[in-house]
């Protein structure tokens, strides 16, 4: 049966295991990517879900991840959503605003990926490099990308404490592992593009990653590797952030999000997409260093970071990675 179907016949009905992030409609009951609004077909075109098959398409087992584009045929996304590709049968890469879309338009196939040779999540406090890449089959067309950010002034302008910030994500809209929680997670629950208006937190000693989020504004599981936008005065995007993990339950708002920057020279030496200034090829011409003990905080204790997490489906086992619980 073809992933679609397969997807669009699920009946969520077993019990969790681990996940990571989502986005919801504000108002009683729960809350998607934590506390935020579905999306338009045409909006965030860039963001994308990762369905990774297990398996071959008579399996019942697929993983959920977000990525985002950096050009027409690359898309950057967390390297814990990559650490089993090895198994993958096949890597899917869906384009709008739900993962159970018929239209073959809206999706492609990843023929390549990588796993940041500096990845540490397990054996890192802070700094884990949580960055992978995947390599569509081919290249697509008419959708804007959102640059990342490489100058000094846009990242003085950004990235202080408390500065307006998107979080965009396919992942669950709550923490079905949370002691309040009532699993099993509904098809409507998980799978669908959502957005949610946060702000930044302080800043790793490095600058590499950072806390974003407020209570009940949060990414969940299953928006791992999605973006973190930030919005410039002149009314321009940049990408500002990638998903790796948090602090549980989803919806406590402490999110921790990689630089991207830091992956880009990696991305350059990997893939030929080059998305740094000429004079910066190595990444190592910004200030990021919060200054002095001002904002500056170990990230996330190991006892605190979120671990991953799997949704049990009914006809298809749709494993909704993230870095919640450990």
């Amino acid at each position: 049966m073809p992933l679609f179907a397969m997807l669009s016949a699920l009946v969520l009905a077993a019990a969790p295991l681990p996940a990571e992030v989502g986005l919801g409609l504000p108002g009683a009951g729960p809350q998607p990517i934590i506390g935020g609004d579905p999306v338009a077909l045409s909006e965030w075109p860039s963001v994308v879900a990762i369905v990774g098959i297990q398996g071959g398409f008579t399996s019942n087992t697929a993983n959920l991840c977000t990525a985002v584009l950096l050009d027409p045929q690359t898309v950057l996304t967390a390297a814990h959503c990559l650490e089993e590709a090895e198994d993958f049968e096949q890597i899917l890469v869906i384009f709008g605003d739900t993962i159970y879309t018929v239209d073959d338009n809206r999706r492609t196939t990843g023929v390549d990926y990588g796993v940041h040779p500096s990845y540490c999540l397990g054996e890192c406090d802070e700094d884990v490099y949580d960055f992978g890449y995947v390599v569509l089959a081919e290249p697509v067309q008419g959708v804007p990308t959102i640059p990342p950010l490489v100058e000094q002034a846009e990242w003085d302008e950004l990235m202080v404490p408390d500065h307006e910030v998107l979080l965009v994500g396919f992942g669950a809209v709550r923490d079905a592992q949370a002691e309040d929680s009532s699993p099993p997670l509904r098809m409507d629950e998980v799978g669908s593009k959502r957005s949610v208006t946060t702000v930044l937190g302080s800043l790793s000693s490095t600058g590499l990653e950072f806390f974003a989020g407020q209570e009940g504004r949060d990414t969940c599981n299953g928006d791992s590797g999605g973006p973190v936008f930030a919005q410039l005065a002149n009314g321009e995007w940049r990408l500002v952030g990638i998903t790796s993990r948090g602090v549980s339950p989803c919806g406590s708002g402490r999110g921790i999000y990689g630089v991207p920057y830091a992956a880009l020279p990696w991305i350059a030496e990997e893939t030929g997409v080059d998305l740094l200034p000429a004079s910066c090829a190595e990444a190592d011409c910004l200030d990021i260093a919060p200054p002095g003990e001002k904002g500056r905080c170990s990230v996330v204790r190991p006892e605190e970071s979120r671990a991953p997490s799997l949704f049990g489906l009914g006809l298809l086992t749709l494993v909704v990675v993230g870095r919640r619980r450990r």
